[in-house]
């Protein structure tokens, strides 16, 4: 039985991640250049496959972990593209409107997110019973 905390955080997780792609759709459609294409599958792989793993406390571990590199993939991607579409000197103002740091730290709020369902779904798997030793 998954807990109602754990509910609650893979629907958190699941919201981010829709608006993540959908943001991404509008912003970069895949019909414009390959490249957009990159985050298109990562994010239905976060979308689908990742809350499945949560879902379990043997395989919330796999799922943290892809849910990790997701995020660094992402955060890579995105710094390259802001690399390679800022133009002029850089100042403050153009760091948060012509940048795609906002979106970054959204992608990261996923982390805690991931972090949470860990602990959580962590503690609800038994301990193995070693070879030899009783419970008793």
């Amino acid at each position: 039985m998954i807990p109602r905390t754990v509910k609650i955080l893979l629907v958190v997780h699941i919201v981010i991640t829709g608006i993540g792609l959908m943001a991404h759709m509008k912003l970069h459609p895949v019909t414009k250049s390959l490249f957009f294409w990159l985050a298109s599958p990562i994010s239905l792989f976060s979308l689908i496959v990742i809350p499945v793993l949560y879902a379990r406390p043997a395989t919330v571990a796999w799922g943290f972990l892809l849910n990790g590199m997701t995020v660094a993939i992402g955060t890579i991607t995105m710094v390259y593209f802001s690399l390679l579409t800022f133009e002029g000197p850089f100042t403050l103002p153009k760091l948060f409107k012509e940048t795609t740091l906002f979106q970054v730290l959204f992608l990261w709020a996923k982390l805690p997110v991931a972090y949470f369902i860990l602990v959580a779904m962590k503690s609800l798997k038994p301990a193995r019973e070693q070879k030899g030793v009783s419970n008793e």
